[in-house]
């Protein structure tokens, strides 16, 4: 479980671009504060069995697809190829990260495909919900990326 005094101390963690108000990309970005982090992990990220770490164990529940990214440019096209069917036009997403000290963030799906390497860079591992959508993207920084329906009900704390 995420503890109030830890969760989203160090957003200078999070990509430059998000936390320069000057940017047209990053004045679009909105903080997820605490309460917010927990009922997006509760739609999403909490429904999943855990492995070891807080990642996904896809071998216990079933995955859409799985893919393998080489670098950072093959990242972004990844990226935008998975996000693609599963964002409305104009549609936002949330990325919750695997540190619990940069908050969980919401900005438009085409901000978060053409800023992907800055996300990558910022890791570790990540999480991307389509906002309103029942799909999960895992993106862990071995390279692999998952694709899952959000199961119904009730699994782990995050």
């Amino acid at each position: 479980m995420t503890t109030g005094s830890s969760y989203g101390s160090r957003p200078d963690y999070l990509p430059a671009f998000m936390n320069d108000p000057r940017d047209e990309d990053g004045r679009q970005v909105v903080r997820l504060d605490l309460a917010e982090n927990r009922a997006l992990a509760a739609r999403t990220l909490s429904r999943f069995p855990a492995a070891s770490g807080d990642v996904i164990d896809f071998g216990a529940v079933p995955f859409d697809e799985r893919r393998w990214w080489d670098d950072e440019e093959d990242w972004s096209r990844t990226a935008a190829a998975l996000l693609a069917p599963y964002v409305r036009r104009g549609g936002r997403v949330a990325v919750i990260w695997g540190n619990h000290l940069m908050p969980a963030v919401t900005l438009p799906a085409e901000v978060a495909a053409r800023r992907a390497r800055d996300i990558l860079d910022a890791g570790p591992h990540f999480w991307i919900h389509p906002w309103g959508g029942s799909t999960l993207v895992e993106c862990l920084m071995d390279g692999q990326v998952t694709v899952a329906t959000i199961p119904s009900g009730r699994g782990r704390d995050v």
